[in-house]
C-alpha cells in the first residue's frame, strides 16, 4: 500500500490544459508541437487580437473570466492552474 497522496481527478471535467491545448490549435491555429507546459502564452498567441479573442472565448465556452495580463504573463502551465481554480469556484 502507497503512503503518498494522490491529487484527486475530476472524472467529469477535463483539465484546463486539456481544453486550452485544444482552443489553441483548434480556434486559434497554433502549432500542436509548439503548444508545452512551459510555453509563454505570449508565444502561443502572438498579437494582440488573438489575446483578445481567447480571453472572450474562455468566457463564452467555460464562463471563466481571465485578464488579458494574465494572458501575457504567464507558461501555458501557470495559466491552465488559474482557470482550473475559477472553474472549480
Amino acid at each position: 500500500m502507497s503512503t503518498s497522496a494522490t491529487p484527486p481527478v475530476s472524472t467529469t471535467a477535463p483539465a484546463a490544459t486539456e481544453l486550452l491545448t485544444g482552443l489553441l490549435v483548434d480556434n486559434f491555429d497554433v502549432d500542436p508541437a509548439a503548444v508545452r507546459p512551459d510555453a509563454r502564452m505570449t508565444e502561443l498567441l502572438i498579437d494582440s487580437l488573438m489575446v483578445v479573442e481567447m480571453a472572450v472565448t474562455l468566457k463564452e465556452e467555460l464562463g471563466v473570466t481571465v485578464s488579458e495580463d494574465e494572458l501575457r504573463e504567464l507558461t501555458l502551465a501557470e495559466f491552465a492552474v488559474h482557470v482550473d481554480a475559477r472553474r472549480a469556484r
